[in-house]
């Protein structure tokens, strides 16, 4: 309790390193320390278990995430900021890890479950049959289905969450960049030389038509080739609109676009004055029946 100028007030006890005991120091990187150092293997195993080693980069990222989150709420309760509990630099690669681990979320997961209510929810509605498969009609707009998800997300995520937003583009450019250094065309000679070109379009240029075991080599379409498609285009294609969406909340672009629509024109007054300069200039412009 301390009171100053007549006025009371209450200052809770702080942990810091003098009062901490050895014993309260042990505990708490039990609790704290241990879940963050293994969250990262335990994601990444459940990750190659559940989805395969092609998104292994994510699985470390999504564990980072993960141990950021328990590391920013159990050490505030733990009250141990003064007993060498405070990692330098955890709150940005949290935040890093979080905002990366969004963009394979938003590309490969939200966008099709979105995808997939059209067909559900909206056709429907109108009695709208499609004309092709599914997956056939989601591969000819995956441009789209990646895209305007991830950007819709990264705005709103942007607004609670804005450090390193931005940069949620980075790791899935680098996946993409190793594979296209590392690209070795499957279907080339030996002896002729490959395209240069081909490393390109073998992952930007989307297949159109969904392999099946049913039809599997008659849709035309390379299984590998689609699945290197979802797993690190389609990754490349969300984590560039994720980081458009957080800049455009950084810099309050939305806001102003919307304020701009809902502001009225003002209309303009004219004085006596006014009147009189415009008149006095119609008047000099006009010949005079004299000079004619």
């Amino acid at each position: 309790m301390w009171t100053e100028g007549g006025e009371q007030g209450y200052t809770p006890p702080i942990v810091d390193s003098q009062n901490a005991t050895a014993g309260h120091g042990l505990f708490g990187h039990l609790a704290i320390v241990v879940p963050v150092i293994l969250a990262v293997p335990v994601m990444v195993y459940w990750g190659l278990y559940q989805f395969g080693p092609g998104l292994w980069p994510y699985y470390v990222t999504g564990g980072l995430a993960l141990a950021w989150q328990w590391y920013s709420i159990a050490l505030p309760r733990w009250k141990g900021q003064r007993s060498g509990f405070v990692w330098p630099g955890a709150e940005a690669i949290g935040s890093f890890a979080l905002h990366t681990t969004a963009v394979p979320v938003c590309g490969i997961f939200v966008g099709p479950w979105l995808f997939s209510r059209w067909f559900a929810w909206i056709l429907p509605l109108f009695r709208i049959s499609p004309a092709m498969p599914r997956a056939d009609y989601w591969l000819q707009h995956l441009e789209l289905v990646s895209i305007i998800p991830a950007l819709v997300f990264g705005a709103l995520v942007a607004r609670y969450l804005e450090r390193l937003s931005s940069w949620a583009w980075v790791v899935p450019t680098m996946i993409l960049s190793y594979k296209l250094l590392t690209f070795t065309e499957p279907n080339a000679s030996v002896l002729a030389s490959a395209d240069p070109w081909s490393r390109f379009s073998y992952y930007f240029v989307i297949q159109q038509h969904m392999p099946t075991f049913s039809s599997f080599g008659l849709s035309g379409s390379d299984p590998i080739r689609v699945a290197q498609q979802l797993d690190v285009t389609v990754p490349f294609y969300s984590g560039i609109a994720y980081s458009v969406g957080a800049l455009l909340t950084k810099h309050k672009v939305i806001q102003r676009f919307v304020s701009s629509l809902r502001r009225e024109p003002q209309p303009e007054v004219f004085g006596p004055e006014d009147a009189g300069v415009e008149w006095i200039e119609e008047a000099k412009e006009e010949p005079s029946h004299e000079s004619k």
